[in-house]
């Protein structure tokens, strides 16, 4: 997916990595069957890392995989946050008070600043 047009009429570019507007949201089942898949692979007999490793990455992505996720988007202008139901097509949900615009974004520096605060 290239852009998603929110419904104030902001578009989101989803074109490259690390975008500060978007996540991937996790069920509690997904999230446990993760660990589960994580634990078979560190147990198993396979001697060679790199390839557990994108085992892990090609089960554990959006799109039909073992696991799991929905994108996740922030508007960044109208603080709406859209849900993928299923791929190409959103769910909007609009806040109703306190309007942040970077809920997605809370990263290493974000923990940081919020640690020197207290």
């Amino acid at each position: 997916m290239s852009k998603i047009i929110c419904k104030c009429g902001q578009i989101l570019s989803d074109s490259t990595d690390q975008l500060f507007y978007k996540g991937y949201i996790i069920s509690d089942k997904e999230y446990f069957n993760m660990f589960d898949f994580a634990d078979q692979l560190i147990e198993s007999d396979c001697p060679q890392k790199e390839n557990l490793a994108m085992t892990f990455r090609h089960n554990i992505s959006v799109g039909n995989s073992y696991i799991r996720l929905k994108e996740i988007f922030q508007c960044p202008l109208c603080g709406r946050i859209m849900i993928e139901t299923m791929p190409g097509c959103f769910c909007f949900f609009t806040p109703e008070d306190d309007n942040k615009k970077n809920l997605l974004d809370y990263g290493v520096e974000t923990e940081i600043e919020y640690i020197k605060k207290q």
